[in-house]
């Protein structure tokens, strides 16, 4: 019984997670059936669970829109990692970089920081075209879709990537989201050995990144930076057209908090240094 009740347990908070994980910029608020449809859960668990949520003020009803938003405690814990001392200083010095890289490629340039729940954006700096592809500060995207999720787990542990992975329900975004963990950690080695991610569609539909992950100095992983924009103008060949930028951003970064690199882990500066 022990067994069975703690097993129902895990089932209901991840559930709950994948509620919270359901929001988004295009989905700042939603009706019960649009949450049933991005999470896949019954119209009943739905229910249920967001009134939980409710009472606990992590969702909100919109008087506006008449659907559920986002409320007062995912804010405050939110703020909890963002008002840490490292998590500013990083964001500090990182931020002249994502503007750079942000003038450079004309996309939306983030930094995403590795937590329990999934990688989460505390630093953006957003497109200028009309058409664009943004995270958004303060939002958490799962640890099983897009680049800077695998940026940063290909340079981790086996023992903290199946952590990290088993840690949500994997709910598929859109079509082209990999849900295997045991695919998602195949496709690990190959993103540690060329030092970068790709990924197309995988969070978004229609959207695409590119990632490097910062390390300090004992190797372990603090972030990554996360250039994204439309599939359309930004493809795999263009990404990789500014790829040594990004290369020399995060460097120079990893550099300034005290890791020191090998000659032939340099890469060739091109634009972004400041």
């Amino acid at each position: 019984m022990p067994t069975h009740d703690s097993e129902r347990g895990a089932q209901s908070i991840n559930r709950a997670l994948s509620i919270l994980e359901s929001f988004s910029d295009d989905a700042r608020s939603q009706s019960l059936t649009e949450i049933c449809e991005r999470t896949g859960l019954t119209m009943p668990t739905a229910h249920r669970i967001a009134k939980a949520l409710l009472s606990n003020r992590f969702l909100v009803l919109d008087p506006l829109r008449g659907g559920y938003a986002l409320g007062p405690a995912v804010v405050r814990l939110a703020f909890i990692v963002l008002r840490n001392s490292d998590t500013r200083s990083l964001v500090g010095l990182v931020l002249p970089y994502l503007e750079k890289l942000r003038s450079l490629t004309g996309e939306s340039v983030g930094l995403h920081i590795p937590t329990e729940g999934g990688r989460l954006c505390v630093a953006e700096e957003e497109s200028r075209h009309m058409m664009r592809m943004v995270t958004g500060a303060g939002n958490i995207l799962p640890w099983y879709a897009g680049a800077a999720s695998r940026a940063m787990l290909a340079y981790m542990s086996e023992r903290e990537q199946r952590h990290l992975l088993s840690n949500t329900e994997h709910i598929p975004l859109t079509s082209a989201t990999v849900v295997s963990t045991e695919d998602l950690l195949k496709a690990l080695p190959s993103v540690r050995q060329k030092g970068y991610a790709i990924s197309q569609g995988e969070s978004v539909a229609g959207a695409s990144a590119i990632a490097k992950p910062i390390l300090d100095a004992d190797d372990n992983v603090l972030g990554a930076i996360n250039i994204t924009g439309p599939e359309a103008r930004w493809p795999p060949e263009r990404m990789v057209q500014f790829l040594p930028d990004l290369e020399t951003a995060v460097r120079t970064i990893e550099m300034l908090i005290g890791r020191a690199g090998t000659a032939a882990e340099q890469p060739v500066a091109r634009n972004c240094a400041l």
